[in-house]
């Protein structure tokens, strides 16, 4: 994941809304926390749902150990090793529109890709956070059909597995083997 991701459209949030429900969550968006189909960047404050289940805002990015940039992503294979074991435990999810990538061609431009699932739901980002609510984006090998495209993606929890993943019950490689359902298209 390239560092970039869209904000849930209003009729999303619905969605999201009854998912978080169906859990025991309530969620209270104003139109000022969440503006629809807003590009999300690094550093910027959104919503997540931490491992309490609880709904708040955080920054999207870690701050790095020498405090000169952030870090937004965090490896499946290793998010659980070096730096990130820390916060390991501190399951997250961020929900979202989708997510960008960005395909280098040999002439060195770069084509900008919007992902979205097939039926234009929004999707959650598994993520892991720390205790300034700071998060970074869970990645795993893309899939073969958008490898060609960028060769990461954000590991992509479905919302009957939003609970097991917060409680940490779900196994990270099963999901990471796990098709999520993302269609791409070019974003211009």
């Amino acid at each position: 994941m390239c560092g970039r991701y869209i904000a849930n459209s209003e009729d999303e949030i619905m969605e999201i809304r009854e998912i978080l429900k169906q859990i025991s969550l309530r969620l209270t968006f104003t139109d000022a926390q969440c503006a629809p189909l807003q590009e999300i960047f690094p550093t910027n404050e959104v919503i997540f749902i931490n491992n309490l289940y609880a709904i708040g805002k955080a920054r999207f990015g870690l701050e790095k150990w020498d405090k000169k940039c952030v870090i937004i992503n965090a490896r499946s294979e290793n998010y659980e090793s070096n730096y990130f074991r820390q916060f390991a435990g501190n399951r997250c999810l961020i929900p979202a529109h989708g997510y960008y990538e960005w395909q280098t061609l040999p002439d060195k431009k770069k084509i900008k890709y919007a992902f979205m699932t097939g039926e234009k739901h929004g999707i959650f980002m598994a993520g892991i956070h720390n205790k300034n609510n700071e998060f970074a984006v869970i990645t795993k090998p893309a899939e073969s059909e958008i490898e060609f495209i960028h060769p990461r993606m954000p590991l992509i929890i479905k919302a009957e597995q939003a609970e097991d993943w917060l409680s940490g019950k779900a196994n990270v490689r099963e999901l990471v083997g796990q098709t999520s359902g993302v269609v791409f298209e070019e974003a211009g």
